[in-house]
């Protein structure tokens, strides 16, 4: 973590710490390169150059807080979507459970917009989508899509980057089409946005916090897990 001011209670915390504490130079970002979360931190520090840190892509929420925490830095993590119910990200909140926020230093909100992304071979044999392949979370969010196709779908639990890279690289059946940001086709060369905008809520926004966090001495629940992240969601929402 930022070492800030003892805390003492999470409302009084995270409000002294966006007073007195300063960014680090290193950030732990959820998911990996060419993800939501790629983009929405490189949209925050457009909009916030004084945050603009050196970035280390750390996958799970709990692995981003314990890399944040470990190493003195900040943790970035996706904390709120549109169409989840309940909202709340379940990944964060269980990694909450293990650690506290000790500070806000931002909060974003950016929409989601689904491409479908396909190896250029692929395209240039106009080979039609026979494979789909995404995170499972993205999979649930593409119905009215999927129905016009006659495809079968691959979940790949380590993300829409992972799906796309492995697109990229071949190691998927001849047209398999991968689900992500559209922001994938600059990560990956061989990649090809064949479509956008395939989400089934076209008002689909994800948010984002940008924090401080800390291991807890003992595990808390779930219920008050969420309480602290809607307690930090609104503090960020403040900034």
């Amino acid at each position: 973590m930022k070492r800030l001011l003892p805390l003492v209670i999470l409302s009084s915390a995270l409000l002294a710490s966006h007073a007195i504490a300063t960014t680090g130079d290193h950030i732990y970002v959820q998911a990996s390169k060419g993800s939501f979360n790629d983009a929405a931190i490189t949209k925050l520090f457009e909009q916030q150059p004084a945050l603009k840190a050196e970035v280390d892509f750390s996958g799970t929420p709990l692995n981003t807080f314990m890399q944040a925490d470990l190493n003195d830095a900040l943790a970035f993590s996706a904390v709120e979507n549109s169409t989840i119910n309940g909202r709340l990200v379940q990944a964060t909140v269980e990694a909450l459970q293990q650690y506290k926020v000790v500070g806000v230093k931002a909060f974003i909100t950016t929409p989601i917009e689904m491409c479908v992304l396909m190896n250029s071979k692929d395209v240039k044999a106009k080979r039609s989508i026979a494979l789909i392949a995404s995170h499972p979370a993205a999979l649930k969010q593409i119905d009215s899509w999927k129905q016009t196709l006659n495809a079968k779908e691959l979940a790949v639990p380590e993300g829409t980057a992972a799906a796309a890279q492995r697109v990229s690289n071949g190691e998927m059946p001849d047209g398999t089409a991968a689900i992500g940001a559209c922001v994938l086709e600059k990560v990956y060369p061989n990649l090809v946005v064949v479509e956008q905008g395939v989400q089934d809520n076209k008002n689909n926004k994800t948010s984002f916090l940008l924090m401080d966090v800390e291991k807890r001495v003992s595990p808390i629940g779930e219920a008050d897990a969420r309480k602290e992240l809607e307690a930090a969601i609104k503090q960020g929402q403040k900034l």
